[in-house]
C-alpha cells in the first residue's frame, strides 16, 4: 500500500478542475457512466481510475491489490452562495471554486466564526472483466469548538455529496470511454440504513392517523424520500414565523440544509402531545407542550379534510 505525497497543488487550481467536470456534464453522461464497466485488463481500469480521483482529491490511499482507493478528507469549496450551508452567517466569504476536489484534511486551519464542511471517497475496482468501479462518498461538518468534525447520516447527509460523487464518477468514465460496456442497471446499494424502529409508545395518547402520520414522516426523513415527506405536509405548512406559509418553499429551505431535516425527524421521534392551549393541535416534542417558555424546534400536526398533516416546523416562540 502507498499513501500519496502532502498536497501541494494551489487549492484554487484542484477546485477548478470539479468546477470544470461539472460544468459540462449531463444527465444523460452521469447516467452513462453509472451504468458502465470496462472491458481492459485490471492494471488499465485500475490506473485510470486512480489518475482521475488523484486530480480531484491529491491526497488518497491506495492499494491495487484489493483494488480499493480512499481519499482523506478533503474540505469542501462551493461554486455558489445558494450551495454554501454556511452562506446565511453574516461576512462568510465564499470561496471560489466548486465540488470536494482540494483543500487540507481534518488539521486544515479553518475560521473559528464558521462551520466547514469536508468529503472523502471509496472507489472500488469489483467483479471480473468487465470492471465495475464503484464510488461512494462521505461528508463531515466541523464546527467552533470542536476537536473533531462529525460525520453527516441520514437526514443530515447534505444534498451536495450526491453531485461530487457523480463528478468523480463520470471524471473515471472519460478516461476510460473507449473500454466502456453498458450493463444492466443495478439498484444502488443502500450504505446508510434508516434509524431504529420508532418507539410509537412517545406518542401517549393521540389519534392513530396522527402516529401514523409521524411515523411515516420520520422514515421519509431517514430514507431522504422528499416525495413521501412532501404528502405528509399541508399546502400552508408555516416553515419560518413572519413567512407565508407554503409548503413548496419549506421543502426548497428544508433539502437545503439537512441539520433541519435532522432536527424535524428528532422532535417527532421524541413524540407528541396534544396541545391543550390549541384543540386540534398536535405539538411535537412533548417539551413543546410540558416545559413553560419552551423554545425549542416544535412541529405540529393538525387534520385536515380528513387528512393529518404536518401543519408546521419552527423554532422559537
Amino acid at each position: 500500500m502507498s499513501r500519496s505525497h502532502p498536497i501541494t497543488r494551489d487549492l484554487a487550481i484542484v477546485a477548478a478542475l470539479v468546477v470544470a467536470i461539472s460544468a459540462c456534464t449531463t444527465a444523460k453522461e452521469i447516467r452513462t457512466a453509472s451504468q458502465s464497466a470496462y472491458d481492459a485488463d485490471f492494471a488499465i481500469v485500475y490506473s485510470e481510475a486512480l489518475a482521475a480521483t488523484r486530480e480531484l482529491y491529491p491526497n488518497l490511499d491506495e492499494d491495487p491489490t484489493t483494488g480499493v482507493i480512499k481519499t482523506a478528507w478533503h474540505q469542501v469549496q462551493f461554486s455558489t452562495a445558494a450551495e454554501d450551508p454556511r452562506s446565511a452567517q453574516a461576512g462568510d466569504p465564499i470561496q471560489p471554486g466548486a465540488g470536494g476536489g482540494g483543500g487540507g484534511a481534518f488539521t486544515t486551519p479553518a475560521s473559528k466564526a464558521y462551520k466547514r464542511y469536508f468529503i472523502r471517497f471509496d472507489v472500488s475496482i469489483t467483479g471480473g472483466r468487465p470492471w465495475r468501479v464503484r464510488v461512494s462518498g462521505r461528508a463531515a461538518e466541523w464546527e467552533p469548538g470542536n476537536a473533531q468534525p462529525s460525520e453527516l447520516r441520514g437526514a443530515a447527509k447534505p444534498h451536495w455529496l450526491g453531485g461530487r460523487r457523480d463528478a468523480l464518477t463520470v471524471a473515471i468514465y472519460r478516461r476510460l470511454r473507449k473500454f466502456a460496456v453498458r450493463i444492466e442497471e443495478e439498484k444502488e446499494e443502500v450504505v446508510e440504513e434508516e434509524g431504529p424502529p420508532v418507539d410509537t409508545a412517545a406518542f401517549a395518547d393521540i389519534p392513530q392517523p396522527a402516529i401514523d402520520l409521524a411515523t411515516a414522516l420520520i422514515k421519509a426523513i431517514e430514507r431522504r424520500d422528499m416525495a413521501a415527506l412532501r404528502a405528509g405536509v399541508a399546502d400552508d405548512v408555516v416553515w419560518s414565523f413572519g413567512a407565508a406559509g407554503d409548503a413548496d418553499t419549506a421543502m426548497a429551505m428544508w433539502q437545503a440544509d439537512p441539520e433541519t431535516l435532522a432536527a424535524l425527524a428528532k422532535a417527532l421521534r421524541a413524540g407528541c402531545r396534544k396541545d391543550a392551549e390549541a384543540p386540534g393541535v398536535i405539538s411535537c416534542p412533548p417539551a413543546a407542550t410540558e416545559e413553560p417558555g419552551y423554545l425549542g424546534w416544535r412541529a405540529t400536526l393538525e387534520e385536515r379534510a380528513g387528512a393529518w398533516k404536518l401543519t408546521a416546523f419552527v423554532q422559537g416562540d
